[in-house]
């Protein structure tokens, strides 16, 4: 089949896609002197492209959400790139989504309209038609054609308060699916059956009559339910068994059958699948050889999942940097360049790859903080990293180590209470591939969807760099006096002050933790304080009486603990100068008395 090759915005990024040429001739003929303007391209709103287009023209609308009520005019057609993508939402609630006034010669086709109470209004208008649109859960109506000539062919009218109001038979309806409606069709006039032709019904309530089957207006009509793919999901494609595959008017666009009934049948449908959904990659690296596996959720359009004539997926690569172009080029030992046609399945190995592993910058290790039988570790982020390995041991660093993460915080636990252990970090780098898939059908132009999600991988193993500084530190039991409720290891004062709770508990031991413990001497003085405060803090709770002692003794360490802690460091800056100020005079004053003691002497 022919096409016609229009340009797609994805992810920020220009692709090609082939329209139909019936999809495309259908609304741009006569094309020598029409322009298409693409929303949100080449106008930032729908109605601003209609506005701006000349009669012929056509506003080509890019999948995306769009919050706005348009009025259309003569000769320009309206069309979306994929139905069930392209969603159109009034911004006035109350008024038509749509609107037809005194129109002729046009075309709207392939959107899905939500959150409409009218979705269509058409007002003393002719040679309109309205094809391969999804109208979900209309309040008052999908389409209210008044007294216009309308066609209204290949469209889907799910959970509508009314699906097609019309005052005339010069409204046709030919080739629709009618799902879950109040009311399918409401006429001015006697027979619902006239210019109906080839629609299915299905759990419609004016059509259910207590104790009997559903019925259908017009000729040929079908009964039973169309088997949607996920209709919560506005998914309205039809699986395999569908009873509303070949059976509307027509020829199909997409597969040159009979056409279907419903958005995706017709001469004007949008012919691609829904993208694939749930896409999940892990690695599966073994002996050496460095490979990853995608899986996905199928796509169950019978064009797609079919029993006897499959469609397929395909899968997109790339390692370094996230987003297209998905040019990888070394699956299967060169030999699987992007993009692999898998076939009918939905999971996949990509093996043989040939993973680039940049040498990381190597990382420096800020702090080593004991904890009761672990230690916290904290360094800096390194240049090209994927993640980090801590490397310790009581002897040597090359005893042990465990792999992080791309974290630049990290505890190792199980240590020994006691021994001092040494540590270092190494920076990791692997190879990161990026992979989205796509569907296809089963016609021979494999009709293809947009790309999913992008995910990603590390595959391969990792390169480590240089390992950093080594520092020491060791943990230490911070619970050494049972009746004392102190996890933090504050004994003296949480036995002064009666609990660690207590505000001034909390202050010595944010002082401990922010402005000791990172550093060598402070980590000396906290451990010597382990060692000897847990049996003071024993006598201070066996004798009461010492508390208050104790805690004027605490106060000055409380109250410089909370001025450090709360202070900004120009203050602290300030302050320290000042004390500088104040030791030197007091130095210069005990100078000067000693030196006139002396002339006194003499």
């Amino acid at each position: 089949m022919a096409s016609v090759i229009l340009p797609i915005a994805y992810h920020g990024h220009m692709v090609v896609a082939r329209l139909p040429v019936l999809l495309v001739a259908a609304a741009l003929s006569p094309l020598a002197w029409s322009e298409t303007i693409v929303v949100p391209t080449q106008a930032a709103t729908i109605q601003a492209a209609i506005d701006r287009a000349k009669p012929l023209d056509v506003v080509l609308v890019e999948p995306g959400t769009y919050r706005e009520n348009i009025t259309l005019k003569t000769q320009v057609s309206v069309l979306g790139r994929e139905t069930a993508r392209t969603l159109l939402q009034p911004q006035s609630a109350g008024d038509p989504t749509v609107r037809i006034n005194g129109a002729s010669d046009l075309r709207f086709l392939s959107f899905t309209l939500i959150g409409a109470s009218t979705g269509i209004a058409v007002v003393s208008s002719l040679d309109v038609t309205i094809a391969n649109v999804v109208f979900d859960s209309a309040s008052v109506a999908a389409i209210n054609a008044g007294v216009s000539g309308v066609d209204i062919a290949n469209n889907v009218f799910f959970n509508s308060a009314v699906a097609v109001l019309r005052d005339t038979s010069a409204v046709e309806i030919t080739s629709n699916i009618f799902r879950s409606n109040d009311v399918t069709i409401s006429t001015s006039f006697a027979n619902n059956d006239v210019n109906v032709e080839a629609n299915c019904w299905s759990n419609n309530a004016d059509l259910r009559p207590a104790g009997g089957s559903e019925t259908g207006y017009g000729a040929r009509p079908t009964v039973g339910d169309p088997l949607f793919v996920a209709e919560r999901d506005r998914d309205f494609h039809l699986k395999e068994g569908s009873p509303c595959i070949d059976v509307g008017v027509g020829a199909d666009v997409i597969d040159s059958t009979v056409a279907d009934a419903g958005a995706y049948g017709g001469q004007f449908a949008d012919p691609f699948p829904l993208p694939v959904a749930g896409v999940t990659l892990s690695d599966a690296s073994a002996g050496g050889k460095a490979a990853l596996t995608a899986a996905w959720l199928p796509n169950s359009s019978y064009l797609v999942t079919n029993s006897t004539l499959p469609g397929g997926y395909r899968v997109y690569y790339k390692q370094g940097s996230a987003g297209p172009p998905y040019n990888g080029t070394d699956a299967g030992g060169g030999m699987q360049p992007s993009p692999v046609d898998v076939g009918n399945v939905t999971t996949v190995t990509l093996s043989d790859l040939a993973p680039m592993k940049p040498l990381p910058t190597p990382t420096q290790l800020l702090a080593a903080t004991p904890r009761n039988q672990a230690v916290e570790l904290n360094w800096q982020a390194a240049a090209g990293a994927s993640g980090y390995r801590i490397h310790y041991g009581a002897a040597s660093t090359a005893e042990n180590h465990v792999d992080v993460g791309n974290v630049t915080t990290a505890g190792v636990t199980g240590l020994t209470n006691g021994t001092t252990y040494r540590f270092a970090v190494g920076s990791l780098s692997s190879a990161t591939y990026f992979v989205v898939v796509t569907a296809h059908d089963s016609t021979p132009q494999r009709h293809e969807s947009a790309p999913s999600s992008e995910v990603s991988v590390q595959a391969g193993g990792a390169e480590e760099a240089a390992l950093s500084n080594e520092l020491t530190a060791r943990p230490e039991q911070t619970v050494a006096y049972p009746t004392l409720p102190d996890e933090g290891g504050c004994f003296i004062a949480t036995a002064a002050y009666g609990a660690d709770w207590q505000a001034q508990v909390q202050a010595l031991r944010d002082f401990r933790d922010r402005y000791l413990l990172p550093h060598a001497a402070g980590r000396w003085f906290v451990a010597h304080y382990y060692d000897l405060s847990p049996g003071v803090a024993a006598y201070i709770n066996d004798h009461p009486s010492t508390k208050p002692f104790v805690r004027s003794l605490l106060t000055p360490l409380v109250v410089f603990a909370l001025f450090l802690l709360g202070s900004t460091a120009s203050t602290q800056a300030a302050v320290g100068a000042l004390l500088g100020c104040l030791v030197v005079l007091e130095l210069r004053r005990r100078k000067r008395d000693a030196s006139s003691k002396r002339g006194a002497t003499c």
